[in-house]
């Protein structure tokens, strides 16, 4: 038993080394203080795109800024789409929810950072930036200052503060009013939900999800500064975008190249408003059959679940940093208070109060749907069987509750 116990540990120390020595060939240059060169003419800077993945992590693609100078055999990537490992996974996972997870900016070899798209097949297309040398040095002043052990470090939101904007504010830094970013076709005319929305078509349950998490601040026309939350907008605005610089205007992208070909994914596109239809229509018909006991567990589970829903909506809006979670009006049908109506169909025992509160609920709940273009958040269409489901299993204990309430108070009148 102990030779048992001491392999273990020696097991446990092993993978431990595996994982440091993974974490060195994957950012081995992590550790740099400072980015120098002793010939800055030679120096190219460059920003990559990196297409969207299958992973959720990935499903946006993802930006990156590359430095390449072949006289001094230097080519790394200024990444700022790293984050602190650890290895409590549930206390990782809880700094992830609460949007209190550390990222920060590391320094990669580009061979390093290019390889895990080659791998996962994910396209990596290249523009070469038009930097005079006074600008080249103004942006590795730029990048060390960031690098610095206090700044390194900084607080992911992901429809303002990504790995995308933050090239995007370097590139302002550097130019100031001397930058005309060329006005994208997509500008003030979707918003932040709406562009998600049209990057999760293929994804349509995580669309689900994500939708339902997030609140009514995001259902605000994007401009064209803030469209740069994605890569795909940092791309396609640069591509156009010009320099002014003292009377001489010229594309501020000299040269794009394909580092990396990928093939996009075809994942069949499923109809998820269907499963809940169908959930709906399920409802109706345990009701026309009279089936009352299966009816009765039918609706438990379904009241556990949004009951369950408005608790994790509760806790993105109140308890995390996520400004996008906030005001959320998905908690107008789906709420914690739904547990309280699963307790009084258990009971079984009928009372006023049991009444008056179905009724009130009833009416919250319907409102979603008689209001819905009139709530300042954009409510996703799979939801309206399921809130038209919840309706008819709040009238139907409503007035089974009524019926027993008039029976009792016939039966004390005799």
């Amino acid at each position: 038993m102990k030779l048992q116990i001491k392999l273990l540990k020696m097991l446990w120390k092993f993978s431990n080394w595996i994982k440091l020595l993974f974490f060195l060939l994957i950012f081995p240059n992590n550790s740099i203080a400072n980015i120098s060169f002793r010939n800055i003419n030679n120096t190219q800077f460059s920003i990559l795109t990196c297409a969207p993945g299958n992973e959720i992590y990935s499903l946006f693609g993802h930006s990156g800024l590359r430095i390449k100078n072949n006289s001094e055999n230097i080519d790394q990537v200024v990444n700022w789409g790293l984050f602190e490992f650890n290895d409590d996974q549930f206390q990782f996972g809880y700094d992830f929810a609460k949007g209190r997870l550390s990222y920060y900016m590391g320094i990669q070899r580009t061979a390093s950072f290019l390889n895990e798209y080659k791998s996962s097949n994910r396209k990596v297309s290249e523009q070469v930036l038009n930097l005079s040398n006074s600008n080249k040095n103004i942006l590795i002043e730029l990048i060390n200052t960031n690098n610095l052990p206090e700044n390194k470090k900084y607080k992911y939101e992901f429809f303002y503060d990504n790995c995308s904007s933050r090239i995007r504010d370097l590139l302002g830094e550097i130019f100031k009013n001397e930058i005309i970013w060329n006005l994208n076709k997509d500008d003030n005319q979707f918003t932040f939900r709406e562009i998600i929305n049209k990057n999760l078509q293929k994804k349509p349950w995580l669309g689900l999800g994500i939708n339902l998490v997030l609140g009514s601040p995001i259902d605000v026309k994007v401009d064209n500064n803030n469209l740069m939350f994605l890569p795909k907008y940092v791309e396609e605005i640069l591509d156009k975008t010009i320099i002014n610089e003292n009377g001489k205007k010229e594309k501020i992208v000299i040269q794009k190249i394909n580092l990396v070909s990928g093939d996009e994914t075809n994942t069949e596109i499923t109809n998820i408003s269907f499963w809940f239809w169908l959930s709906f229509m399920f409802t109706i018909l345990l009701l026309i059959l009279k089936l009352d006991r299966l009816f009765k567990f039918w609706s438990s589970i379904s009241l556990f679940g949004l009951g369950l829903l408005g608790f994790i909506l509760l806790f993105m809006w109140f308890e995390t940093d996520h400004q996008g979670t906030k005001n959320n009006f998905n908690l107008l049908w789906a709420t914690p208070t739904h547990w309280l109506m699963l307790i009084f169909i258990i009971s079984k025992k009928p009372s006023v109060f049991k009444s008056v509160f179905s009724v009130i609920s009833l009416v919250i709940i319907f409102s979603t749907i008689l209001f819905w273009f009139i709530i300042p958040q954009e409510l996703h269409q799979a939801i309206k069987p399921l809130i038209l489901q919840t309706s008819i299993i709040y009238f139907y204990y409503y007035k089974k509750n009524k019926q027993q309430l008039n029976l009792t108070e016939t039966s004390d009148s005799v």
